[in-house]
């Protein structure tokens, strides 16, 4: 986790200057689950596959009210997750890894109380050199994330959102690529959250 803190710093010593700027920006603060699909499947003897558990996230996002029902941010997103390995049937421990990715995006009000929010960033891979791992986590991984959110009434003071998300990066790291794994694999998350404003933008819907 030492390097998502690092990470967060980062973005708050960014983010702060600006929001003493602007009544339009707003920081939101999230928190739910994560499904992640398989990180690596091999078939060549048994059926091998290697895929996060379900994980919590944290979601820290900065948001600007653009014209009209547009809004662009910034989001930070971090998911520590146990890795499992599936293979002849059994479920073994494999270690574990932080997902974190920084994705800046477009969201727009398509209907009443709800939007929906287009985003491309980076993703990354903290942990341990073991397993996959243990020649490094392959760098920086292009991202691509959509999402749905939906406002109730009742929390409209605290800009509540309940928020559906899915993202999709390739994974491959080098221990991979070492092992004859020449393309990168598709990896589907998808993520159900709760999120709140904590700072700024008290005026937006």
């Amino acid at each position: 986790m030492r390097v998502g803190r690092i990470v967060v710093f980062g973005v708050l010593l960014s983010v702060c200057p600006t929001i003493s700027l602007s009544a339009q920006v707003s920081f939101h603060f999230s928190l739910g689950a994560r499904y992640s699909s398989t990180l690596v499947h091999d078939s060549i003897v048994n059926p091998i596959d290697v895929r996060p558990t379900i994980a919590p996230t944290v979601l820290l996002t900065v948001r600007d009210k653009l014209h009209g029902p547009w809004s662009a941010d910034a989001t930070l997103d971090v998911s520590p997750s146990g890795l499992r390995r599936h293979e002849g049937g059994g479920s073994f421990d494999a270690g574990s890894c932080t997902a974190i990715a920084l994705t800046v995006g477009l969201r727009r009000a398509l209907a009443s109380r709800v939007s929906g929010r287009v985003a491309f960033g980076g993703l990354t891979y903290a942990a341990q050199r073991s397993g996959v791992f243990r020649q490094g986590n392959g760098g920086v991984l292009p991202a691509v994330s959509v999402s749905a959110a939906y406002a109730p009434s009742f929390g409209a003071r605290r800009g509540l959102e309940i928020d559906a998300r899915y993202d999709l990066h390739r994974f491959i790291t080098p221990a991979l690529r070492g092992a004859t794994f020449t393309s990168p694999r598709p990896v589907h998350r998808i993520a159900i959250t709760v999120s709140a404003r904590i700072l700024g933008g008290g005026g937006q819907p």
